[in-house]
């Protein structure tokens, strides 16, 4: 084997360390270095709030200068990240959003959904997401409904974030197939802006179990109110999650049980589309 091989090889291991796969469900073949190292750059875009120069990508995800360079320009190219000539960033492209939404529509069609939820943000003044999990460990951000306030919280489609993490993490805990055991050692990787114990975790686990419903009071992001719902499957796991959240001062008891309760007729819809 050639030195370039193995340098080759040890990269590769590198890049796909945070790769959680049963390579014995894969088919057989080697995995190729370039699109390993397109994939991390692009969920490194994808977990940034804004656009990033190449440097700092470089750096980031520890990768050659000169190939991170190329890599975007063909990703350019393909319509998969835009770049900002006057000051040379990147950004995540509409291509990625496109691909995002045809893999995310797992059953039925979501898009009817939509304006219920641009309607409820409005009527509310909240934010809310639609969450689905991508992997044993990580969710990703599918759409997201604003209110029209001038401040208002944004999230990006496409962000990927842990799955246990804030209101949905209770959810997608309480209503999947995880243990205690292992709830625990994911719980441990994640930075909470407000940290929790995880037996005040599990215990709201189990309230969200009892209640059907989850609430992360600024655990996730200091400042922030977050209320979760599940949306089911056919076998009653939870697939999907929608979340609306608010800034702490527009809490109110009334206007929260408001939002419950509409939260949980849209669960009721959208877990009967998923089911199909």
């Amino acid at each position: 084997m050639r030195q370039s091989d193995t340098k080759n090889d040890k990269d590769l291991d590198e890049l796909t360390a945070d790769v959680e796969l049963d390579y014995n469900q894969l088919p057989s073949g080697k995995l190729v270095g370039s699109v390993a190292s397109a994939i991390k750059i692009l969920r490194y875009l994808g977990e940034n709030t804004g656009p990033v120069g190449v440097t700092k990508i470089a750096k980031c995800t520890q990768l050659n200068t000169s190939t991170v360079f190329n890599i975007l320009h063909t990703l350019a190219v393909h319509d998969m990240v835009t770049f900002d000539p006057p000051k040379k960033v990147y950004s995540l492209s509409l291509g990625v959003f496109q691909i995002v939404g045809s893999a995310t529509d797992i059953r039925g069609d979501f898009s009817v959904l939509r304006p219920h939820m641009e309607h409820l943000a409005r009527q509310y003044g909240l934010t809310l997401t639609l969450w689905q999990t991508t992997s044993k460990n990580r969710k990703v951000l599918v759409y997201s409904a604003l209110s029209r306030s001038d401040t208002r919280i944004q999230m990006t489609i496409g962000q990927r974030l842990p799955v246990y993490i804030g209101a949905t993490g209770r959810v997608f805990a309480a209503f999947g197939a995880t243990s205690d055991a292992e709830l625990q050692l994911r719980f441990n990787e994640i930075r909470w802006d407000t940290p929790l114990t995880f037996d005040e975790f599990l215990q709201q686990v189990h309230d969200t179990r009892a209640k059907g419903w989850a609430m992360d009071d600024g655990n996730f992001a200091a400042g922030t109110i977050s209320l979760a719902v599940p949306i089911f499957d056919a076998s009653g796991v939870a697939i999907m999650a929608m979340t609306a959240t608010m800034f702490a001062e527009q809490y109110d008891e009334e206007r929260f049980q408001k939002v419950v309760v509409s939260l949980q007729k849209f669960s009721t819809r959208a877990s009967k589309i998923a089911a199909h």
